[in-house]
């Protein structure tokens, strides 16, 4: 008898488990929310375990159940705003499209990316707090540091890919890459400015437009340039849909 009701504890236990990982999931999910708008603010020591398990609405105990510790916590919300980002660029970069459309698609990804989620984009491309020589070697700059090298890469052998198919002119790629990565950033930051410099977003969505446009046409060879000598009517409709949240054709 007892190894039967044994049996059917384990039976049960077995069963109610899945249910029990979909909660432990959103309550973990639930504290990775609370946490990332303290590391996203503009004074990120004032996230505490306690304050963000307010913010969450769990015992402090229930954070340390899913955490270490705030550095812990840390580094799981920059690695869940990598990751997110990393899922928009790549479905672009290993799409069917030519590296153009790719870079052009690119550059609505991004957008988007700040758009769907403000904070995870402050967590990374705007991470506030000073850099020390010892903060450089803390596992959340080791992590952003590699990932952020590992998309870089990932552009300019887009750009690589565009230049050898002659779609653009002979440019270098990995500087090409940071400079586009640092400009969008900047642009975009521009849209968090707590001051009177802060854009709107048809604001900021108008100055990466116009951005953007000046590059393409500079960029790109003879090849891709209509009848005034700059982007083609083709893609530049494609720019346009791209950074006005539309579908690109």
């Amino acid at each position: 008898m007892l190894d039967t009701e044994r049996e059917n504890m384990s039976a049960a236990e077995s069963k109610a488990s899945p249910r029990q990982d979909r909660r432990k999931a959103r309550t973990r999910a639930r504290i990775l929310d609370a946490a990332e708008e303290f590391f996203a603010a503009s004074d990120p020591e004032s996230a505490t375990i306690a304050r963000i398990a307010e913010s969450a609405d769990v015992a402090v105990a229930t954070v340390y159940q899913h955490f270490a510790g705030k550095d812990d916590l840390h580094l799981a919300v920059v690695e869940r705003a990598l990751e997110h980002n990393e899922r928009h660029m790549l479905a672009v970069y290993d799409s069917e499209q030519t590296p153009v459309a790719k870079l052009i698609d690119a550059a609505g990804a991004y957008l988007r990316f700040y758009l769907e989620s403000p904070q995870l984009f402050r967590v990374i491309a705007l991470r506030p707090g000073r850099v020390s020589e010892e903060s450089t070697d803390s596992p959340i700059a080791v992590m952003m540091a590699e990932r952020v090298d590992r998309m870089t890469h990932s552009l300019a052998r887009v750009i690589q890919d565009a230049v050898t198919d002659g779609s653009l002119r002979p440019v270098a790629p990995l500087d090409t890459a940071r400079f586009l990565w640092g400009t969008f950033n900047g642009v975009i930051g521009l849209a968090l400015r707590p001051d009177r410099l802060k854009l709107d977003e048809q604001q900021m969505r108008a100055a990466l437009a116009q951005g953007v446009q000046i590059l393409f046409d500079g960029l790109v060879s003879d090849t891709l340039r209509g009848e005034e000598g700059r982007l083609t009517h083709e893609l530049h409709m494609r720019l346009h849909a791209a950074l006005n949240d539309q579908h690109a054709r």
